[in-house]
């Protein structure tokens, strides 16, 4: 398998500035809070060695963070930007088994069974929170509360998972299309995200690979959605028009 990923450089561990950067997610409203939270990282005098967490690590549009299979070491939380999971398939149609938008948390699953179960790939210009669960018995702190801080983020993790699940249980492709585009709203906003309008990196026919729809039938519901004013959709970036009317169309 060609490899994509770069090498990314490690930044290190400076303070956490007090707001984020334009773009970015609060500390606060991360994925990664409950284990920084413990690590004490915004505290200069946490004392936690360098290479436990590594921040802000910047990660180019179709850079691959981890493979498919690759051992596991690290969680992610993305910071900025966004990345799609996928199963490399041999047919060279790729599954998309998901989209991470900031704040959001990105091969925990590999944890279970110590090998990542799909690929990730930056969808634009990113950046990300790298966790190295190899790493953190260096931290200093005490087992039990490491182990606590790691049911908080699984059990996190799975009531998310369990949201968006119910979000997208629908039958007709307006119905599937509705509920993905309220559920990416609603994430984002959840992670302190309140602009009325968002950048979106997925492609249609990535949208489709994850919804279990032909690319064309994406592309000819986004339209008939903009026809109908639900939302407002140009060179990637995304407005919701009439929430309540998408929520309508989830629904029925």
């Amino acid at each position: 398998m060609d490899r994509l990923r770069k090498h990314i450089p490690q930044i290190g561990r400076n303070r956490v500035p007090e707001r984020p950067a334009p773009g970015e997610v609060a500390c606060e409203d991360c994925g990664l809070d409950p284990m920084c939270s413990i690590l004490d990282y915004a505290d200069e005098q946490s004392n936690v060695p360098e290479g436990v967490l590594l921040r802000r690590r910047h990660v180019a549009r179709g850079e691959t963070i981890f493979l498919k299979d690759d051992p596991f070491r690290s969680v992610f939380a993305v910071k900025s930007g966004s990345f799609k999971t996928y199963i490399p398939k041999a047919s060279g149609v790729d599954q998309v088994v998901g989209f991470h938008v900031i704040g959001e948390l990105v091969g925990i699953e590999g944890l279970s069974g110590q090998r990542y179960p799909y690929t990730a790939r930056a969808l634009q210009d990113s950046s990300v929170c790298e966790l190295r669960l190899e790493s953190l018995s260096k931290s200093g702190r005490e087992r039990e509360e490491l182990q606590q801080g790691i049911i908080k983020m699984l059990s996190a993790e799975v009531a998310f998972n369990h949201q968006l699940i119910t979000a997208l249980i629908h039958q007709s492709a307006d119905q599937r299309l509705a509920g993905f585009l309220l559920s990416l709203t609603k994430r984002l906003h959840t992670r302190g995200m309140r602009q009325i309008e968002f950048q979106i990196g997925m492609s249609r026919s990535d949208i489709g690979s994850y919804l279990g729809l032909a690319s064309e039938t994406v592309s000819r519901v986004l339209t008939r959605f903009q026809k109908q004013g639900l939302i407002q959709l140009r060179h990637k970036r995304l407005q919701i028009l009439d929430a309540d009317g998408l929520s309508e169309v989830a629904e029925h």
